[in-house]
């Protein structure tokens, strides 16, 4: 299941990705941001139902999630359920927008939540792996 997890959730596209570095070694603390753990659990939410309000996204992130996607991601997010507990790890700004890493505590799992906010407020990365 962990494979399928990797494979299913590994949304960020290549234009984003290019785009964003990795993280300073040395990362100031992260401070929460009430608004951004919120569109990450409506994110999550919204995948879960099967359609993502696409006014939220990114268009490399509309096509990304696109139906089928979302249908055949929807088995494993119906197991995972609601995440039990949201806690920001980390945050990195960058000239395109922040990305925030979270810890999510599933019941049956615990695996990290990647979203990438670009500076006009889309989501143009989302990612749920180990």
């Amino acid at each position: 299941m962990i494979s399928l997890l990797l494979l299913l959730f590994g949304w960020m596209p290549l234009q984003a990705a290019a785009q964003v570095p990795l993280p300073a070694a040395h990362a100031a603390v992260a401070k929460e941001n009430p608004a951004i753990t919120a569109l990450a659990l409506k994110i999550y939410g919204q995948m879960r139902a099967g359609k993502v309000d696409s006014t939220l996204l990114s268009d490399e992130m509309n096509q990304e999630l696109s139906p089928m996607r979302l249908a055949l991601q929807r088995p494993v997010l119906e197991q995972l359920g609601n995440p039990l507990k949201l806690t920001l790890e980390s945050t990195d700004k960058t000239q395109y927008g922040t990305r925030w890493v979270y810890l999510a505590v599933f019941a049956t799992a615990q695996l990290q939540v990647t979203i990438y906010v670009m500076s006009d407020g889309k989501v143009g990365g989302y990612e749920l792996g180990l």
